[in-house]
């Protein structure tokens, strides 16, 4: 035992010794030497010092008081092992008369300097100091979240930000310096909690976005710790995702087997591009037209776009009574000297319409080397969990590709869609490229080349987030039954407000609504005359915007035949009830009356 600036020096073992300091920045510091050089320290508070001894040692005076009686008494004792652990035996009498020993051990691991330019630096990790104090704010955040959802039904279905909270966030100067997790998290529940979309509340009919589920946030939670990129190799999260995609072929009536391949991807946008880029595989990058609806969705445009199609090589084909694809029309629409990319909608965004899927198919079927045959299942593609739903999805069993969300009806939490292709070689073929050194398979390890899938060989990314453990816990833990039964009330749902509209027909109408969850409606004062319709509209972006801003609900607005505004309401929502339902048609009863008194309306009811 030695004095340095009259700090009490330990030797140990092998030209080791420590100092101890009781009280530095309110922890214990140990500084470990070796041959009178400061390599490594520590610093420890109460709850480390308790667990580290297994609460032998409940503070940090006491394991400081027990060490250096130790260093006195018992040198032997302690001692420094693979140059990093301070390793304390303590020997405990028991029993008659003290006869009987134990020996009780517990290690210490220093954290080791580094010497830049002859200056000592710590080193640092993102890893909190104190356990416990970030655990607390951990259980805090996970109460918090279960508490916002339980108690959704007591907030607005959406609010707008104020500016004051606006300019709060706009003037956050990039951080420099870290600050304390809790204030960060103040911030989150005062800057960004209050302020969503409002897709997760029972009144969110307005887009098609799901409300996710508690079970889907959990499993957030678990794939931000594990942080493990899924774009191959022997990992679980590979194997689940393979898992997954042949439950979903299952679902899909899709071939489950080998010649087929899958790949859960952001959503249906990216889906369409990959199954738009295995077609062109296939046609050897021959000119090829893409035939769709008026009703289809606009990501068919941007896939074009990115691959250079060519926006003339677009074909609208015009739609029947239903709002389908009318075939005959698409029949005299097809060139018979180029190949074709027919689309088939499983419910269309503006009022969900669903295609002749087996009509499609039929007049694909008649040139297999020149048609390929998509569907877009974005909208309804999930409701074949429904018994009920699945027979007006037949047709599914034609395609050569179906790309669909699961994080819309299907409520996984975002972003989570998944595409599906018959021709599993050409779909590998497509998007695998020859790999870098650091990739290369091996014969066994991380990376095996036999029996594994790559799912970067089968899309745009290499960096793959791990979307598969939100669906399969999802689809684990609720069922695809629970599911279709959600989504059969969300159709009845649609139906029972369809004939809530016609009970109140002197002031609102149906514009149109289809065989799934979407109702368009407008109001329209009266139908005794003839009313402008310029200022009909504008009576009807008024409700909408004033529905939206007071927190009642949240619907869409809808062009019908290119002139009529109107509100859209889709269902996809497990927390909506009838209730919910009865209710709004009372609001909008009582804010047509309210609207229809102010100047600029009031000519309306002359």
């Amino acid at each position: 035992m030695a004095s340095f600036n009259e700090k009490t020096i330990y030797e140990l073992n092998d030209e080791y010794s420590i100092i101890l300091i009781e009280d530095f920045n309110n922890h214990l510091k140990i500084e470990l030497y070796q041959n009178q050089i400061l390599t490594y320290d520590v610093l420890l508070n109460d709850h480390q010092c308790s667990t580290i001894t297994h609460k032998l040692c409940e503070t940090k005076a006491e394991l400081y008081n027990l060490l250096c009686d130790l260093l006195i008494t018992m040198k032997s004792s302690i001692s420094v092992t693979n140059s990093r652990y301070l390793e304390i035996l303590l020997p405990i009498y028991f029993g008659h008369e003290k006869t009987r020993t134990k020996v009780w051990i517990f290690k210490i691991e220093f954290q080791r300097f580094l010497f830049i330019d002859d200056k000592k630096m710590d080193e640092i990790s993102l890893d909190p100091l104190d356990w416990t104090e970030i655990r607390s704010l951990g259980h805090q955040i996970m109460d918090d979240m279960i508490n916002y959802l339980s108690d959704i039904r007591l907030r607005p279905a959406w609010r707008p930000m104020p500016p004051i909270v606006r300019k709060a966030i706009a003037q956050t100067d990039i951080p420099l310096k870290g600050q304390s997790p809790f204030e960060v998290y103040d911030e989150v529940c005062s800057l960004v909690l209050p302020y969503s979309v409002g897709n997760n509340h029972p009144h969110f009919w307005g887009y098609v976005q799901g409300t996710g589920s508690l079970i889907g946030a959990f499993a957030e939670f678990i794939t931000g710790t594990m942080n493990t990129m899924s774009w191959g190799g022997h990992q679980a999260s590979i194997y689940i995702e393979r898992q997954i995609l042949s439950w979903l072929k299952v679902l899909m009536n899709f071939p489950n087997d080998d010649t087929s391949s899958g790949l859960l991807v952001s959503g249906t946008s990216v889906a369409t591009i990959i199954a738009m880029a295995v077609a062109r595989k296939k046609f050897c990058n021959r000119t090829m037209k893409v035939y769709c609806s008026k009703e289809a969705h606009s990501c068919l445009i941007r896939a074009i776009d990115l691959l250079n199609i060519g926006k003339e090589n677009i074909i609208s084909i015009s739609t029947n009574s239903e709002r389908q694809i009318d075939l005959k029309a698409l029949e005299a629409a097809l060139d018979p000297y180029s190949c074709g990319f027919i689309v088939g909608s499983a419910g269309t965004v503006a009022t969900g319409a669903i295609d002749d899927l087996k009509g499609l198919a039929n007049i694909c079927a008649r040139r297999p080397n020149d048609l390929w045959f998509h569907i877009d299942g974005a909208i309804g593609a999930v409701a074949r969990c429904s018994k009920r739903l699945r027979p007006l999805f037949n047709g599914f069993e034609h395609a050569d590709s179906i790309a669909f969300d699961l994080h819309k009806w299907l409520f996984v939490p975002y972003e989570c869609g998944c595409i599906l292709i018959r021709h599993g070689e050409l779909h590998k073929s497509t998007f695998s490229q020859p790999a870098a050194s650091y990739l290369t398979l091996m014969d066994g390890g991380i990376t095996p080349s036999e029996g594994e899938v790559f799912f970067s060989d089968y899309g745009l990314e290499l960096s793959r987030n791990m979307k598969s453990l939100k669906v399969w816990m999802t689809l684990k833990t609720y069922g695809i039954e629970k599911f279709g039964q959600i989504m059969e009330q969300n159709v009845d749902q649609a139906k029972h407000f369809v004939r809530l509209i016609e009970q109140y027909s002197n002031q609102f109408e149906v514009l149109t609504t289809g065989p799934l969850n979407i109702v368009c409606f407008r109001c329209i004062v009266s139908r005794s005359h003839v009313i402008d319709l310029e200022i009909l509209n504008k009576l009807n972006k008024q409700m909408l915007i004033t529905i939206q801003e007071r927190g009642t609900a949240v619907v869409s607005p809808i062009a019908i035949d290119h002139n009529k505004f109107g509100l859209r309401m889709c269902i996809t929502n497990h927390r909506t009830k009838m209730s919910d339902i009865d209710k709004f048609m009372e609001q909008l009863s009582q804010l047509a009356d309210e609207l229809l008194n102010l100047p600029e309306y009031s000519c309306l009811l002359n």
